[in-house]
């Protein structure tokens, strides 16, 4: 499928607001152009699993760091009616006429300072690659949960942080649970602070 009409197809489904028919337009995971737009195409059970998990955790809502153009926050917050806040930090990117259309209003990081998010928020990195800055961010979060999302072994892409090996920059947090997009060798990891029980992953 050409980029132009794949691209065109996922805008007549959101200005629709039919985000199960989106995410059928790349059921399998296998389309290139679909990364374009989003790396990671959750299936509905991964979108029942991120609202168990935040929910159960007694969170409002997620703030995802470096959401690109939001059509995973978007998917997220109308499949399980969870407050979802994306954040970029390249407003003059995505302001302008070559990046792609935002799903979501985009909120934009222009320093990291501590209690910049709502802690009452889990905090969500998908197919982020910025260790320092991760670690950054996680300073400033006073929240209790944290989801990544991104390559496990064989998938033959790297992220950092990894979701079974990430670099916290302390030892407050703890794995609780994961989930695999389809059978992509894509996972949703997530962290809990303060929790001394774990899950080993295998």
């Amino acid at each position: 499928m050409l980029d132009k009409v794949f691209k065109n197809e996922v805008l007549k489904l959101y200005q629709a607001e039919n985000w199960r028919e989106l995410l059928k337009l790349n059921e399998n995971s296998d389309l290139s152009c679909a990364v374009k737009l989003l790396w990671v195409w959750p299936s509905e059970e991964n979108l029942r699993f991120i609202k168990k998990i935040v929910e159960d955790s007694g969170c409002k809502g997620i703030t995802s760091i470096g959401c690109g153009c939001g059509l995973l926050e978007w998917i997220i917050s109308k499949s399980t009616g969870l407050h979802v806040i994306g954040y970029e930090i390249n407003r003059e990117w995505w302001t302008s006429k070559y990046s792609n259309p935002q799903f979501i209003k985009l909120q934009y990081c222009e320093k990291i300072q501590e209690g910049m998010f709502n802690s009452s928020h889990a905090l969500l990195f998908c197919y982020f690659n910025n260790k320092v800055a991760f670690q950054d961010y996680i300073r400033a979060y006073k929240g209790n949960l944290v989801l990544i999302i991104g390559p496990g072994n064989g998938k033959g892409r790297h992220t950092d942080p990894e979701p079974f090996d990430p670099d916290f920059g302390s030892s407050r947090w703890t794995l609780k649970d994961y989930n695999e997009v389809k059978d992509s060798k894509d996972f949703i990891a997530v962290y809990t602070r303060c929790i001394k029980d774990s899950i080993m992953y295998k």
